[in-house]
């Protein structure tokens, strides 16, 4: 025991008074959960200690061992041991991810997103969260248990990698909130519109609009058919109802029995059909003061649309956007 105690006294006294230069970087990743002698067995491999069971040793008897953190660790060979010991009770400040919803990304979209650019992240549990069984939100016009789609603000996120479905959406759910609190309401409200309602013209108004002038005139089309018992008939409620993309609709598409085909039922969409938007958000709830019925895209996808308050004016515009 005697010969023990000098050695292990000995060893760690060539540690302390260890004076080598220090060499060249050096990147070491403790894992999470690793005891005091496992860090200093990756320290050794590494050569950022001369020896482990000597650093061990100094890290215990100054109180600091417990200390050391996990994390990926940018050092050097032999590196000095205060300045070691210190660096690994800091710890790494973890890495975090930016991610960008675009506007007018759906619920499937934004999953699909999420689970390509956050290693581990649940798709299917985001999914799970936001329709099949979607967390409490508090907008007028939303009813509880309806899905999420629209409540959920497309921006710009830093997160941790370790973000889960919950935690996104939570961030997702008061973004939309701060930025919908920026809208004017009070025309809204005059127009017997629901904040719900007004992010359900704004979803509509993110696939339709070609350019950022169409926004408000989308949404006087939408308020003004609204008003007269129209039905809507927006494109963007049929293609949605059919679950896919197509760069025309044809008369089969227009009576797909769906309660988002605004072609066949009066009135909004039951929900949003993306999630819009702080542009579109303010357009829905700000149109222009104007007579729009109708509009009409070029046929090459380009913008601006055409708008006009008379069939026969739409007729015409519907001739030229097809040249």
């Amino acid at each position: 025991m005697i010969v023990l105690a000098a050695l292990v006294i000995g060893v760690g006294a060539a540690y302390l008074f260890h004076t080598g230069p220090e060499g060249g970087p050096v990147s070491v990743t403790i894992p999470a959960g690793s005891s005091l002698s496992g860090i200093a067995d990756i320290l050794a491999a590494q050569r950022v200690v001369p020896h482990a069971l000597a650093f061990a040793i100094r890290a215990r008897l100054d109180g600091r061992g417990s200390q050391f953190k996990a994390g990926t660790y940018a050092l050097r060979v032999n590196e000095p041991y205060p300045k070691l010991a210190s660096a690994l009770v800091a710890g790494v400040a973890a890495r975090t991810i930016k991610i960008t919803i675009p506007e007018g990304y759906t619920l499937a979209q934004t999953a699909a997103l999420l689970h390509g650019k956050i290693r581990g992240f649940s798709a299917a549990r985001y999914l799970d969260l936001t329709q099949r069984h979607p967390l409490p939100v508090d907008v007028v016009g939303h009813q509880p248990g309806s899905p999420l789609q629209g409540l959920l603000f497309p921006a710009t996120y830093e997160v941790f990698p370790t973000v889960t479905p919950r935690r996104f959406i939570a961030l997702q759910i008061a973004a939309f909130k701060a930025n919908l609190a920026e809208v004017p309401m009070r025309r809204a409200a005059k127009a017997n519109l629901t904040p719900y309602d007004v992010v359900t013209i704004a979803s509509l108004i993110e696939r339709e609009a070609r350019a950022a002038g169409d926004r408000a005139r989308i949404a006087a089309v939408v308020w003004n058919r609204l008003r007269l018992g129209m039905k809507l008939q927006i494109d963007a409620t049929v293609l949605y109802a059919l679950g896919k993309h197509k760069d025309a609709l044809t008369y089969h598409d227009l009576k797909v029995r769906s309660p988002y085909n605004t072609y066949l039922h009066f009135g909004l969409p039951p929900t949003p059909i993306d999630n819009p938007g702080l542009a579109a958000l303010t357009a829905a709830a700000n149109p222009v003061h104007a007579p729009y019925l109708y509009y009409v895209g070029r046929a090459d996808g380009t913008g601006p649309l055409y708008f006009s308050s008379t069939y026969a004016q739409f007729l015409k515009d519907g001739k030229r956007a097809a040249r």
